[in-house]
Protein backbone atom coordinates (compact mmCIF):
# COMPACT_ATOMS: atom_id res chain seq x y z
CA UNK A 1 0.00 0.00 0.00
CA UNK A 2 1.08 4.00 -1.10
CA UNK A 3 0.03 7.10 0.33
CA UNK A 4 1.00 10.33 -1.89
CA UNK A 5 1.41 13.21 0.27
CA UNK A 6 3.24 16.53 0.11
CA UNK A 7 5.35 17.71 3.04
CA UNK A 8 8.82 19.11 4.28
CA UNK A 9 12.15 17.39 5.04
CA UNK A 10 10.56 16.54 8.51
CA UNK A 11 7.74 15.24 7.19
CA UNK A 12 5.05 18.11 7.58
CA UNK A 13 2.61 19.03 5.82
CA UNK A 14 1.74 22.51 4.24
CA UNK A 15 -1.52 22.97 5.51
CA UNK A 16 -0.97 25.03 9.14
CA UNK A 17 -2.24 28.23 9.96
CA UNK A 18 -0.87 30.93 9.17
CA UNK A 19 1.32 29.33 6.25
CA UNK A 20 -1.22 28.12 4.21
CA UNK A 21 -1.69 31.81 2.76
CA UNK A 22 1.96 31.53 1.42
CA UNK A 23 1.41 29.24 -1.35
CA UNK A 24 -2.89 28.22 -1.69
CA UNK A 25 -4.41 29.70 -5.03
CA UNK A 26 -7.94 30.92 -4.64
CA UNK A 27 -10.04 27.87 -6.40
CA UNK A 28 -13.76 27.36 -6.32
CA UNK A 29 -13.15 23.86 -5.26
CA UNK A 30 -11.67 24.96 -2.07
CA UNK A 31 -14.71 24.05 -0.31
CA UNK A 32 -15.33 20.31 -1.81
CA UNK A 33 -11.70 19.85 0.15
CA UNK A 34 -12.24 19.25 3.39
CA UNK A 35 -9.81 19.51 6.63
CA UNK A 36 -9.62 15.65 7.51
CA UNK A 37 -10.95 16.40 11.16
CA UNK A 38 -14.20 17.68 9.42
CA UNK A 39 -14.67 14.69 7.05
CA UNK A 40 -13.95 11.97 9.80
CA UNK A 41 -14.22 13.29 12.87
CA UNK A 42 -12.83 11.94 16.31
CA UNK A 43 -9.88 8.63 15.36
CA UNK A 44 -9.03 6.25 17.35
CA UNK A 45 -4.52 6.42 17.41
CA UNK A 46 -2.50 4.62 19.61
CA UNK A 47 -0.15 6.50 21.44
CA UNK A 48 2.93 5.65 19.13
CA UNK A 49 1.44 6.28 16.05
CA UNK A 50 2.09 9.31 14.08
CA UNK A 51 -1.47 9.98 12.34
CA UNK A 52 -1.39 11.67 9.01
CA UNK A 53 -3.27 12.51 5.50
CA UNK A 54 -2.23 11.95 1.96
CA UNK A 55 -3.93 10.23 -1.01
CA UNK A 56 -4.09 7.00 -2.50
CA UNK A 57 -3.41 8.30 -6.09
CA UNK A 58 -1.53 10.90 -7.82
CA UNK A 59 -4.87 12.00 -9.14
CA UNK A 60 -6.46 12.40 -5.81
CA UNK A 61 -3.36 14.58 -4.82
CA UNK A 62 -3.56 16.94 -7.92
CA UNK A 63 -6.98 17.66 -6.60
CA UNK A 64 -5.61 18.80 -3.83
CA UNK A 65 -2.71 20.49 -5.30
CA UNK A 66 -2.77 22.70 -8.48
CA UNK A 67 0.12 22.82 -10.55
CA UNK A 68 1.19 26.07 -9.07
CA UNK A 69 0.38 25.58 -5.68
CA UNK A 70 2.81 22.76 -5.78
CA UNK A 71 5.78 24.18 -7.72
CA UNK A 72 5.10 27.24 -4.91
CA UNK A 73 5.45 24.35 -2.48
CA UNK A 74 9.01 23.10 -4.53
CA UNK A 75 9.88 26.58 -3.83
CA UNK A 76 9.54 26.41 0.03
CA UNK A 77 11.05 23.61 0.55
CA UNK A 78 8.30 20.64 0.21
CA UNK A 79 8.39 17.84 -2.18
CA UNK A 80 5.76 15.39 -2.90
CA UNK A 81 6.71 11.66 -2.05
CA UNK A 82 5.08 8.35 -1.42
CA UNK A 83 5.63 6.45 1.86
CA UNK A 84 4.29 3.47 3.31
CA UNK A 85 1.90 3.83 6.31
CA UNK A 86 1.23 1.24 9.26
CA UNK A 87 -2.78 1.04 8.62
CA UNK A 88 -5.07 2.99 7.07
CA UNK A 89 -7.83 4.98 9.60
CA UNK A 90 -10.41 6.42 7.37
CA UNK A 91 -10.59 7.17 3.89
CA UNK A 92 -12.77 8.71 1.09
CA UNK A 93 -12.85 9.61 -2.69
CA UNK A 94 -10.81 12.66 -1.67
CA UNK A 95 -8.14 11.50 0.96
CA UNK A 96 -7.26 8.95 4.09
CA UNK A 97 -5.92 9.45 6.91
CA UNK A 98 -3.00 6.72 8.22
CA UNK A 99 -0.84 5.82 10.89
CA UNK A 100 2.48 5.22 11.03
CA UNK A 101 4.83 3.87 13.54
CA UNK A 102 8.01 5.42 11.73
CA UNK A 103 8.28 9.24 11.41
CA UNK A 104 7.09 10.67 7.90
CA UNK A 105 10.31 11.33 6.60
CA UNK A 106 11.73 7.75 7.09
CA UNK A 107 11.44 6.03 3.65
CA UNK A 108 9.66 8.75 1.71
CA UNK A 109 10.61 8.92 -1.42
CA UNK A 110 10.47 12.09 -3.95
CA UNK A 111 8.36 11.76 -6.90
CA UNK A 112 7.58 14.80 -9.24
CA UNK A 113 3.40 15.84 -8.82
CA UNK A 114 3.27 16.94 -12.70
CA UNK A 115 5.44 14.65 -14.33
CA UNK A 116 4.38 13.17 -17.45
CA UNK A 117 2.23 9.65 -16.78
Amino acid sequence: MIIYRIQDKEGRGPFRPGFSESWIEDRDDHDNLLPWNLEFGVLMVADWEIVACGCRSKKQLRRWFSRVEYYRLLSLGYASVTLTPSRILAESKIQCVFARVIPLHVGATRFNLYEAE
